[in-house]
């Protein structure tokens, strides 16, 4: 199978010790799975800007992302984060390869409306034969959700779980897994019981209603629109982990 993998910045602070998302991975791999893995950092991200005293705005709340935050956006994002799964991979003998948008035209993105959120992008492009020639070659790719404008001239800065759909939705993967570490959606932001299937033309409710918050939101716009581009499978929690999972459908 063909299988894309977000892991958000939050489940990425225990890098050094063999984290449950690293189990999940090699799972994956031992089965023979191709996986390509997509990361997030936004808790670092944050965290860096309060410890550099940068300002931030938001808008509608979102943070904007000027060309001061841009710069230690990339500098995690691609230097840190990304640089660090790539070595603990090869710690466990694993092949891998860090991208971004910008290695080989991997990626190319355009502003994401309203322009208000400064340097923030959509992915508009995905050269897939990038990620077929490392998986040919039996390497992993990490892609950090940073790519340009089609005419190189600007950095964008891109949701994550964007990222990760629209990388599934160009490969046509088999299965894209949103990992978490405490699982599904819940039947209420508060709820400890977890929706373990969703036909995805009840995603809309679920966000209107309000009963999906937060970071969920996005998980669930993005496993809308990979379905109606071709991914055979969405899953927001873990496929192996003990904790429940919804599968979107």
């Amino acid at each position: 199978m063909r299988i894309v993998m977000k892991i958000g910045g939050s489940v990425l602070t225990d890098i050094d010790r063999t984290p449950p998302w690293m189990t999940e991975l090699h799972n994956f791999l031992e089965a023979g799975h191709h996986v390509a893995i997509v990361h997030g950092g936004g808790s670092t991200i944050s965290k860096s800007l309060h410890k550099a005293q940068v300002p931030v705005k938001f808008y509608q709340g979102q943070r904007v992302t000027s060309p001061e935050i841009l710069q230690t956006v990339v500098r995690i994002l691609r230097g840190e984060i990304n640089a660090a799964l790539v070595n603990r991979l090869a710690e466990d003998g694993f092949q891998a390869v860090g991208l971004s948008g910008m290695d080989g035209s991997f990626m190319k993105a355009e502003h994401l409306q309203p322009y208000d959120l400064g340097l923030v992008g959509t992915i508009t492009y995905v050269r897939t034969e990038f990620l077929q020639m490392f998986w040919s070659q039996g390497m992993i790719p990490v892609i950090a959700p940073l790519a340009p404008t089609p005419d190189h001239q600007e950095i964008l800065n891109c949701n994550g779980d964007g990222v990760a759909e629209a990388v599934a939705s160009a490969m046509e993967a088999d299965l894209l897994i949103f990992y978490t570490v405490l699982g599904g959606l819940r039947v209420h932001p508060t709820a400890s019981e977890v929706v373990t299937e969703l036909p995805r033309e009840e995603i809309d409710q679920w966000i209107r209603s309000g009963q999906a918050t937060g970071g969920m939101i996005p998980k669930l716009r993005a496993a809308w629109r990979a379905l109606d581009r071709g991914v055979s499978e969405v899953i927001i929690g873990s496929f192996y982990g003990p904790q429940p999972a919804t599968r979107i459908f």
